[in-house]
């Protein structure tokens, strides 16, 4: 980054976090959505830029009939619990084993139209994660954007550091082995304070579960960072757009959110009421 960029980096982080800040404290579930809906459509433009065919209205269409979807099931409360949980278990599937698969094989098909189907789904599990961990409360949201923040930063400093060994050079030649695990790590640890903040448990072994749990939330960051980072080479861009000046675009600052919200979520709909 260029020194000259950092007072519009910092203008746009600013202006995003006041209106991210303002919008979860309104209390109100339906400006939320909103909100959300706004990212999630704008990174669903990006998706269709970066694929080999562009085919933006398809995309687009395809997005929001999914977060359609899942936010009529949610808004039907219990009764569609079994619905929302299948489709988290799905894209837990995807971000577990099909993406490092991707990742392995350096190729990701958001092209085809069952590619863009995918990609769309992802997308709204990421929105049916956010509206509804914001509908148990604030703070359930914060602590899962959070951790990925935490695994992000530790995993930065840590491999700026005392990385030696890549992680995945012809993807992201940044990131190390070292980094990575730092941010495991931490990931872990702040699963363990937010368990015991919010009140989720204060048992031992629980706690040693959250850490557990915490700890592969953060190496699904990983793996969001990356799969993201494997779009852009394939498309031979830097930033999947420039909505976010000095930032990049929407799909760069989310992509590990998209990989750890769905997953988070599930992880705790087994423990907190979810579907109300």
């Amino acid at each position: 980054m260029k020194k000259s960029d950092l007072p519009v980096r910092l203008a746009t982080a600013l202006v995003l976090a006041a209106v991210v800040i303002a919008d979860l404290f309104v209390g109100s579930v339906i400006l939320w959505a909103a909100l959300v809906t706004v990212f999630c459509v704008a990174a669903a433009w990006e998706g269709a830029r970066l694929a080999a065919k562009p085919a933006v209205v398809l995309q687009l269409a395809l997005t929001i009939a999914a977060i359609s979807f899942v936010g009529f099931s949610l808004s039907e409360g219990a009764g569609s619990g079994l619905t929302l949980t299948l489709v988290l278990v799905a894209v837990t599937v995807f971000w577990v084993a099909i993406a490092p698969l991707q990742l392995s094989r350096r190729l990701i098909d958001i092209s085809s139209v069952s590619g863009r189907v995918i990609f769309a789904v992802l997308i709204a599990a990421a929105w049916l994660a956010a509206v509804a961990l914001y509908r148990v409360s604030v703070w359930h949201l914060v602590a899962v954007v959070v951790l990925t923040i935490v695994a992000d930063v530790a995993a930065y400093f840590f491999g700026r550091k005392f990385g030696r060994v890549k992680l995945a050079p012809a993807i992201s030649p940044g990131k190390s082995r070292e980094g990575a695990l730092a941010g495991v790590v931490a990931a872990g640890l702040w699963a363990v304070g937010a368990s015991w903040y919010l009140g989720i448990t204060s048992n031992f072994v629980v706690l040693v579960a959250s850490a557990l749990f915490g700890g592969a939330l953060g190496a699904l960051a990983v793996v969001g960072d990356l799969w993201e980072s494997q779009l852009k080479r394939q498309a031979g861009a830097k930033d999947s757009s420039q909505l976010l000046p000095g930032h990049g675009g929407v799909l760069d600052r989310i992509d590990a959110h998209l990989a750890v919200l769905p997953v988070a979520t599930l992880m705790l709909s087994f423990l907190v009421p979810m579907w109300k």
